[in-house]
């Protein structure tokens, strides 16, 4: 072997292994899965090598592979903090980001603090993708994202943005709402929800008192935005995010039911793979959106 490693190709081996198959790994890279294939392929050719095993069910990779796959996350890693410190002069924020929001914080609110940073630094270019997921920073090649709710990678640094809950709410004049005093009494009524694999219930705080109930949602949706506009039209009661809820609030399209009670608060973080990989840009970037969508 006289070649040098080729790193785009090694992210690759990588993200093949994690994703247990070519065609998720092409998706997640967002390039043909031919290419793929052929880089990994010329990446075996060049360290004279197997590193996957396939068959047609199945991959998993030899023992040169498990080699190769214990070492690439330093190496990706590495070299994505060289990355993130060329063409940085000064402390003068300049290049390119790639972040990842979740779907509900892209629809609402990504789009105007987008512009208002291009704005304020029109020598950061910027490449934010929508995802319901927690994207793998290094292999994926994002600068950060955010994220809802606790951290799975301790090993990742994460500055807090504000705490989300869920409101209770429904359309004005919706049959019923002076019926309900208590948590117990929204069982009576009709729900909108989240078409989502999540089973055990919906759970509520008020201070110190804590309530799950288990409701049923004769209408579920795939999208919050889905969700309120159900709800705007008269569907029935429904959960949403504070940030989407309160502009419907005070515009009188929908009001709080239970007003005292919310879901428990989650964390809404910035995420970043680590203090070394903080550029000027990034530094920039997460500055303006904790002033844009910080807590109030």
């Amino acid at each position: 072997m006289d070649k040098d490693l080729d790193l785009s190709a090694l992210r690759g081996f990588r993200t093949v292994l994690r994703e247990g198959s070519f065609s998720g790994a092409a998706l997640a890279l967002r390039i043909p899965k031919s290419t793929l294939s052929k880089r990994v392929a010329d990446l075996e050719a060049d360290l004279g090598v197997r590193l996957i095993e396939r068959s047609t069910r199945t991959l998993r990779p030899t023992q040169e592979g498990e080699v190769l796959a214990a070492r690439a996350d330093r190496l990706l890693g590495e070299a994505e903090d060289i990355r993130r410190a060329l063409g940085e002069s000064g402390g003068t924020p300049r290049g390119h980001l790639r972040l990842a929001v979740p779907q509900v914080i892209g629809n609402l609110l990504i789009g105007p603090i987008a512009a208002s940073f291009r704005a304020a630094h029109p020598e950061v270019t910027l490449e934010i993708h929508f995802l319901d997921r927690a994207p793998d920073l290094l292999e994926e090649g994002f600068d950060g994202c955010i994220r809802l709710g606790p951290l799975e990678d301790s090993s990742q640094v994460a500055r807090r943005l504000l705490h989300g809950q869920g409101f209770l709410v429904a359309a004005p004049d919706f049959p019923g709402l002076d019926r309900v005093r208590q948590p117990q009494d929204l069982a009576a009524l009709p729900h909108v929800g989240l078409a989502a694999p999540w089973n055990g219930g919906l759970a509520l705080q008020n201070g110190d008192e804590e309530i799950t109930l288990m409701l049923n949602a004769p209408l579920q949706l795939g999208s919050h935005m889905a969700v309120r506009d159900a709800a705007v039209a008269g569907a029935g009661v429904a959960i949403l995010p504070r940030m989407i809820a309160r502009p419907e609030i005070a515009s009188g399209r929908l009001v709080r039911v239970l007003p005292d009670w919310a879901t428990p608060p989650r964390t809404i973080s910035f995420v970043y793979p680590s203090a070394q990989s903080v550029t000027a840009r990034l530094r920039a970037f997460i500055d303006h959106l904790a002033r844009e969508i910080g807590e109030d």
